[in-house]
């Protein structure tokens, strides 16, 4: 009897790999079906993804339409934004306006007499320093009263009024240099100085009210206002802003220019609701591009958008449609539509834009066009409610992608009773083959004995090729 070359331990059978197989046999319909359905819902979730991303970035474009102060704000335009540039809000009177900038406002800037070096000793006292009325003081002890020592005293001052104190080292040796921290007349900085002993603090007295000085300080910077002149009419302010010369205007003033005209013209800021209105159209164009192009159907390649014929994105572009084709109404202006302003519906359910009539209606009747967009009816007040219902959180989009995604919970529940399924499949054939292997190795033994008994017959013979 030939023997049969196996890797079983009784009979040779290859157990392991046939319960694989048969296993794998039983796993793979279900699985692959399981699979493809999940990949499907995945792609549908992802595309409900896309759309709901179009939708509010189309809907992030309605803001500044929404808004009506964007239909009333100013613009300035200034002839040299070297010398000034101006800011303007909504309260500012449409016009032009000359300006000149006669002068800036300095920081007041004062020095002492020339010492040997910063280590030089000035004298001991009190100082008392005073700027806008407010004031401070510092005492100077002897063998403390060196320049860097009344330098770091008066910078470290707690209640220090507006002063900033500094060494200058000139070829005639070290100074002592007191600086206002703002600028203007009334930030002028005085000094009185009281001697308490050696040397002469009183060196550093300074009045700025007077012309020339009882000590030996010197006056670097003279401290002045920044002087304005609009129109005939004189405005000065201790720093370089000038705030409500001409209501809702703001000038930050940048350099001196005596004697020269400089125009500032205060018009509609026209340009901003311009660009706004070729947003819509932009933003609305790509919305409808997405959900074109998750809904089309090539006939050609016999292939369909992932959300071809689905109802929840046909009635989102209907309503979307629909708010475009419904005039606003209860208006004073006679422009109460989109087409009057030149946009119209396309191809495809996209806007196209006559940029000229635009331009006409912004020229001509700019104020109209915040009752079309921004009012309680207007477009963009209308579209932007819609889109908040379809993206909300209780709206038709989470619905559905919520239908989806409990879908694909089930999927997996039901890969888990799969997996369950197959281990008692596996075990049932473990079980099957293992008993099958027993039996073939009894079968073997029996094979072999028989083989024997029948070899030891007298006259008997037998071959096992």
């Amino acid at each position: 009897m030939a023997s049969v070359t196996v890797s079983g331990i009784g009979s040779g059978l290859d157990i392991s790999s046939i319960v694989s197989q048969l296993v794998e046999a039983e796993r793979s319909p279900t699985e692959t079906r399981l699979n493809s359905k999940e990949s499907l819902i995945q792609a549908r979730l992802s595309a409900y993804g896309s759309l709901k991303s179009a939708l509010t970035n189309f809907q992030s474009s309605l803001s500044t339409l929404k808004d009506a102060e964007t239909f009333t704000k100013n613009n300035a335009v200034v002839s040299d934004s070297s010398v000034f540039t101006a800011s303007v809000t909504d309260e500012a009177s449409v016009g032009s306006y000359s300006v000149q900038v006669e002068q800036l406002a300095t920081n007041h800037k004062i020095a002492s007499q020339a010492y040997t070096d910063s280590d030089t000793s000035v004298g001991s006292g009190e100082l008392d320093i005073s700027v806008n009325g407010e004031s401070f003081s510092i005492t100077v002890a002897e063998g403390e009263d060196s320049l860097t020592q009344i330098r770091d005293a008066i910078n470290s001052a707690e209640d220090n009024t507006g002063v900033s104190a500094s060494i200058v080292n000139d070829q005639d040796g070290a100074h002592l240099v007191f600086s206002a921290t703002k600028s203007g007349v009334d930030n002028a900085i005085n000094i009185s100085a009281v001697n308490g002993g050696s040397g002469d603090l009183s060196q550093l007295n300074f009045d700025a009210s007077l012309e020339t000085q009882l000590s030996s300080m010197v006056e670097k910077t003279t401290a002045v206002d920044t002087i304005v002149i609009i129109d005939g009419f004189t405005q000065t302010s201790s720093d370089n802003t000038i705030s409500d010369m001409i209501e809702g205007v703001t000038f930050n003033v940048l350099e001196a220019s005596p004697g020269d005209e400089f125009s500032l013209n205060v018009s509609q800021d026209k340009d901003v609701v311009e660009s706004a209105v070729e947003n819509f159209v932009t933003n609305y164009n790509t919305l409808m591009t997405t959900i074109n192009d998750l809904t089309a159907y090539d006939a050609e390649t016999n292939t369909a958008g992932l959300l071809q014929g689905d109802s929840t994105v046909r009635s989102v572009a209907n309503q979307l449609r629909q708010e475009m084709g419904t005039i606003v109404g209860d208006l004073d202006s006679e422009l109460d539509s989109l087409s009057e302003i030149g946009i119209t519906t396309g191809d495809a359910g996209k806007l196209e834009l006559d940029e000229s009539t635009l331009s006409d209606i912004i020229s001509s009747d700019f104020s109209s066009l915040s009752g079309i967009f921004s009012s309680d009816n207007g477009y963009a007040t209308r579209l932007d409610s819609l889109i908040e219902d379809i993206t909300a959180s209780d709206g038709i989009l989470e619905n559905r992608t919520t239908g989806l995604s409990s879908q694909v919970d089930t999927i997996t529940s039901q890969r888990e009773a799969l997996d369950l399924r197959i281990e008692v499949i596996e075990a049932r054939y473990q079980a099957q083959f293992s008993a099958l292997d027993s039996l073939l190795s009894q079968l073997t033994t029996t094979g072999d004995f028989l083989t024997e008994q029948l070899a030891n017959l007298p006259g008997s013979v037998y071959s096992s090729s």
